[in-house]
């Protein structure tokens, strides 16, 4: 049975949620992704959390009257709040994205240009193109 103690803990998890999703953006603006991995494993906990509760609340009996008018406005003021930093959120990520992917495509480039024109190799097994010099390694860390 939906009761208003169910939609009152959803509410509590859904603002718990938001905030967390929040200071992730902020995180993210600030590019401190080092700080993003403990503010994850809470994400997760009430992504999880919320979730449990949703899905509760949708295989109620039909008892929808246990809730009220004021309960239910509230619970809709929270999911659309939620929505909005959702896409807050996926907007961050997808900058951050961004941002990463063009300071590694400069690195490579800056590689490239520091090692010349890349060296290939002819039919014969020849060395081809421009100047040759040893290879570069380069390795990305690509954990978020």
């Amino acid at each position: 049975m939906v009761t208003s103690g169910s939609v009152g803990d959803l509410l509590a998890i859904t603002a718990r949620l938001i905030t967390c999703i929040e200071r992730e953006i902020t995180l993210l603006r600030a590019m401190r992704p080092q700080e993003l991995q403990a503010l994850q494993i809470d994400k997760a906990g009430l992504a999880d959390a919320y979730e449990a509760h949703l899905r509760v609340l949708r295989q109620g009996d039909g008892a929808e009257t246990a809730i009220s008018e004021q309960l239910r406005r509230e619970l809709a003021d929270a999911t659309e709040r939620l929505q909005t930093v959702l896409a807050e959120n996926a907007r961050a990520l997808r900058a951050v994205k961004e941002v990463n992917e063009r300071v590694l495509k400069a690195i490579v480039e800056a590689a490239e240009e520091q090692r010349g024109r890349p060296v290939g190799y002819a039919g014969n097994g020849a060395a081809t193109g421009g100047r040759a010099t040893a290879p570069m390694s380069l390795a990305v860390n690509q954990r978020f």
